[in-house]
Formats: structure tokens, sequence, C-alpha cells
């Protein structure tokens, strides 16, 4: 059971542009383990060779919402267009955010008939995310 069910959160990209429409957003951290057991040791042990995070983002799609636009846009231009410096996730208005540099990896606008339009992007961090 949930602690909290957030209804107020945001998404701002590249410093103040808040993301229009959201639907729902997750963010992933990951930290890669080499396995160092030994022959014959029964309980598992790693070290810890770096780490990497995903933010995963749905929202309704509105052509003419300017940050969803700037997405699409910089994702299809491809190269270093697809680096945002500063990407904010929050569970609640002002706190809780994971925040860092990102590259846009997928964007996906997704249209069916008899359904809201929806456009799906992802994002991988670049270095440490930080976290308030």
């Amino acid at each position: 059971m949930a602690a909290t069910t957030f209804k107020v959160g945001k998404v701002f990209i590249e410093g103040g542009c808040t993301l229009a429409g959201l639907i729902s957003g997750t963010a992933t951290v990951n930290h890669n383990v080499e396995d160092t057991n030994a022959i014959g040791e029964s309980w598992r042990a790693g070290t810890v060779l770096g780490g990497e995070w995903e933010v995963s983002l749905e929202m309704h799609y509105d052509p003419t919402a300017a940050t969803q636009s700037a997405l699409v846009v910089d994702f299809i231009a491809g190269g270093n267009s697809c680096k945002l410096t500063s990407l904010s996730i929050f569970s609640l208005s002002t706190t809780y955010a994971l925040s860092g540099s990102v590259i846009i990896t997928n964007s996906t606008i997704t249209k069916a008939v008899g359904s809201t339009d929806k456009l799906s992007v992802t994002l991988r961090g670049e270095g440490a995310p930080a976290y308030s």
C-alpha cells in the first residue's frame, strides 16, 4: 500500500519549461554490480562498477505545447540536439525532485481512434542525478 498518492507532480526541462499534459513519470536509478563470488561461496558478493538513471514520461499529446514540441523536434534532429542540460521531475509541486542532464533516447507519438493522442519520451541521465 502506498503511503502517499501524489496528485501534484511536474517536470521542468531546461530550467523552467514545464511539461504540459503529464500523465505519468517514472525515474529509475540502477547500479551495475560485478559478481565477486569465489567458487564455493553460498552468498553473493559484488562490487559496484557504476550507476545509471533513466526517466520515462507519458503525456497527452498537444503539438501546440512548446515544451512537448521542442522534445520531439530535438529528438528528430538527433546528435547534440538530443542532449538537455537540465531535467527535474518532482513528485510534489516543489519538493522531492530527481534532476540532472539527460539525453533523449526515445520519442513516440501514439494516435488511436477513440482515444486521446499520447506522447511518450524516454531520457537517459548523463552522470549522477541529484535528489532533493
